[in-house]
C-alpha cells in the first residue's frame, strides 16, 4: 500500500490540486491561482505529491507545468477496492503487517 500516497492526498489543499490535476496539465501559476494560494505553496504541496508519485512535472522554458500520474492514482484505488472488498475473516492481500499470521500463546 503507497501509504505516502494517502498520507499526501489526506492534505486538503493537495486532494484539490488532483482533483484539478485529473482535468488535465497546468502550470504551477495556473494551480496557485485555481487555489487563491501563492506559488510558493503550491509548489510545495505539488513537491510532496510528485514525492508521493501522483505527479510528475516538466520544465517548459521557465515554466513548470505538472500532470496526474493517472496510473499511480488507480493503482491506489485498486488497492483501497481489495481491501474493501475482503470478506470477514478473509487475508488481505496487501503485503501490510496486519495481514502476517498470528502466532497464538499457548499454555504450556
Amino acid at each position: 500500500m503507497n501509504t505516502r500516497a494517502l498520507e499526501a492526498l489526506s492534505d486538503d489543499k493537495r486532494f484539490a490540486i488532483v482533483a484539478l490535476l485529473a482535468r488535465g496539465e497546468q502550470c504551477v501559476c495556473d494551480v496557485s491561482s485555481a487555489l487563491g494560494i501563492s506559488n510558493a505553496l503550491a509548489s510545495h504541496h505539488l513537491k510532496k505529491l510528485r514525492e508521493a508519485g501522483l505527479v510528475e512535472t516538466t520544465r517548459k522554458g521557465s515554466w513548470l507545468h505538472c500532470s496526474l500520474r493517472r496510473e499511480a492514482l488507480m493503482g491506489l484505488a485498486d488497492e483501497l477496492t481489495a481491501l474493501a472488498t475482503v470478506e470477514p475473516g478473509e487475508t488481505a492481500c496487501c503485503e501490510a503487517v496486519c495481514c502476517e499470521p498470528r502466532i497464538e500463546a499457548t499454555d504450556e
